[in-house]
């Protein structure tokens, strides 16, 4: 990418666009909603089976791939679901159940898409600071050109994840997170699971 100076005109609308640039590259995911059911008394789950709910078979692979890598490095076992449910799309109760019971797993770490909240932020136009008088504009015309608004756009990434148990089949915790500026699967995954694992650490369920 090419950066030139006039893109962004005074000084004061260049430091604005690299706070924006700068923002936009340090994407952060925290915890904005979570519930733990309070009759589950334990013991932590051992094992768990991680199940990304896309309709895009690279997506959910990469997903489960990627967590299932963050929570063995954080001391617990896990399995990707599409090793047991290849099939792509929504599969039926009997073939997750069997699935799940193959696997040996005690919960099961379920995550979905819930949106993308988009929000925009509008610099006000910087009018040219010409002289006075009708000739102070007519030089500035040949010399000075027009701040228009600088309009940035930011977008956060809204998940739901949900762990139940198989003994019981009770949900046992669920959460809302919010990654700000995401840019791709691979960078947010670290910053996503740890908030994750650590909730789920802090409430011993795993």
């Amino acid at each position: 990418m090419t950066f030139s100076f006039r893109q962004y005109g005074t000084p004061a609308r260049m430091l604005l666009a690299l706070i924006a640039l700068l923002l936009g590259a340090c994407a952060s995911t925290t915890l904005s909603n979570s519930w733990v059911n309070p009759d589950y008394k334990g013991p932590p789950l051992k094992k768990v089976m991680v199940v990304g709910v896309s309709s895009q078979p690279a997506l959910r692979r990469t997903f489960e791939d990627d967590l299932v890598k963050e929570l063995k490095a954080a001391g617990v076992e896990a399995v990707a679901s599409y090793n047991f449910i290849p099939e792509d799309g929504k599969a039926e109760e009997a073939r997750v159940s069997k699935a799940v019971k193959d696997a040996g797993v005690q919960g099961v770490l379920i995550t979905r898409f819930v949106r993308v909240d988009v929000n925009t932020q509008v610099t006000p136009a910087y009018p040219p600071m010409w002289g006075m008088g009708y000739y102070g504009g007519y030089a500035g015309a040949w010399g000075g050109y027009y701040d228009p608004p600088m309009v940035t756009q930011t977008d956060t990434l809204v998940l739901e994840t949900s762990l139940y148990g198989v003994d019981e089949s009770h949900l046992l915790w669920s959460g809302t997170t919010q990654t700000f500026a995401p840019s791709n699967l691979k960078q947010e995954m670290p910053g996503f699971a740890k908030v994750v694992i650590g909730a789920l650490h802090k409430h011993k369920l795993i």
